[in-house]
């Protein structure tokens, strides 16, 4: 019996389905207010971090749905098997970790439909992205610039034919809008 095994419900977010994420705001408004917060809650200071989860965010939420895992949830795209998985293998043989990650989910939310939190928590998906890469044991190289960044994501997250291209043109079009949105 999986740790968060629960039962398929209406109101699970649409799944396969790109996501609006300039919705939320630019990138400099989800580094700082949901990014950054998320990843000092669960004690990691690495900037690439941070970075690479931005690039994780804008990419997957622009993937077209053939490129995103089976029935990918929310805008990192997360599957409900890799979810239940990483709760089940990882999560389970940390208690300290899973505590702290189970904290950002929703009291009733998550106990209803927890692979619900990864569409409607945007925290909480994150953490779980970032577990995506932490089980793996990735450690981010000293100096990463987008390309680095791209390949790792191309190498080390689930997706269906993604390219580390996707990953940079995801960016790149961020930071275009981001500059015409200051000027």
């Amino acid at each position: 019996m999986s740790a968060i095994a629960a039962p398929h419900t209406h109101e699970q977010p649409a799944q396969g389905a790109a996501f609006n994420l300039f919705q939320l705001g630019d990138t400099a408004t989800l580094q700082q207010n949901i990014l950054q917060p998320t990843l000092d809650y669960l004690g990691i200071s690495c900037q690439h971090t941070g970075q690479l989860l931005l690039g994780t965010l804008l990419c997957t939420a622009r993937l077209p749905e053939a490129k995103r895992v089976e029935l990918a949830i929310g805008p990192y795209g997360i599957s409900p098997r890799l979810h239940t998985r990483l709760w089940d293998e990882y999560l389970a043989r940390q208690p300290d970790l899973a505590s702290r990650i189970r904290g950002l989910a929703s009291q009733h939310c998550f106990l209803r439909d927890p692979h619900a939190e990864l569409g409607y928590n945007l925290a909480y998906a994150t953490a779980i992205a970032w577990l995506v890469y932490q089980h793996q044991q990735l450690r981010l190289p000293e100096h990463c610039d987008p390309a680095s960044l791209a390949r790792i994501w191309e190498t080390s997250y689930p997706h269906r034919g993604g390219q580390a291209s996707d990953f940079l043109q995801a960016w790149r079009q961020a930071f275009r809008q981001r500059c015409k949105a200051r000027n």
